[in-house]
């Protein structure tokens, strides 16, 4: 599979556009100023402001006057928030190294994130971010989970279940994978709705 992050250059016009939706999709609690968000994205000021200009008219983009600088934050309700942030963490992080190393990774048969994963505020701190379901070398999974906590600072809560297993446990409708099916999910690896039909 091609690289999704080319992908996603080729589908939005301004890489600096990209650039600042990657920062604050994984950083989605953070209130920045203007200048913050150019240290972080090490882009030219003037392209940065235009950036966030356009996200805030477009109402992704919530602001904020504190003293004389003007925060901005993403606005984690808006209708498109989970489709944005779905796209983003697909090309970058831990969900662009889960697909470009599915082969490593074992037999995968579903990968997916949780909400928790995105909308981390949300959610108990121990909440489930990531369900991965196949035979999975456990050493490489490891190795890429603490590889995204470090960039993150945040720790990632992640199962691990066979094929069996997982069927298993649904058809004696076991609470916990029912509640992982009942949530919205960002799929990695396989399709949503052959995983609801098992």
């Amino acid at each position: 599979m091609s690289n999704l992050s080319v992908v996603l250059d080729h589908l939005f016009i301004s890489k600096v556009r990209i650039k600042i939706l990657k920062y604050f999709i994984f950083n989605m609690e953070d209130e920045i100023h203007l200048r913050g968000i150019v240290r972080e994205v090490d882009e030219e000021i003037n392209a940065v402001r235009r950036e966030l200009n356009r996200l805030e008219e477009l109402g992704i983009f919530i602001t904020k006057e504190k003293g004389n600088r003007k925060y901005f934050k993403f606005i984690q309700t808006h209708p498109l928030a989970k489709e944005i942030a779905s796209l983003i963490i697909k090309c970058y992080g831990l969900g662009d190294e889960i697909i470009r190393k599915e082969a490593r990774l074992g037999d995968i048969k579903f990968a997916f994130f949780t909400p928790s994963f995105i909308f981390k505020s949300m959610y108990a701190s121990n909440s489930i971010d990531l369900v991965i379901i196949g035979k999975v070398d456990m050493i490489e999974l490891e190795e890429l989970v603490q590889k995204t906590q470090k960039t993150l600072k945040r720790e990632i809560h992640y199962t691990v279940l066979t094929f069996n297993e997982f069927e298993t446990r649904k058809k004696r409708g076991e609470q916990f994978v029912t509640n992982i099916l009942i949530q919205d999910r960002v799929m990695l690896i396989g399709r949503e709705d052959e995983l609801i039909r098992i």
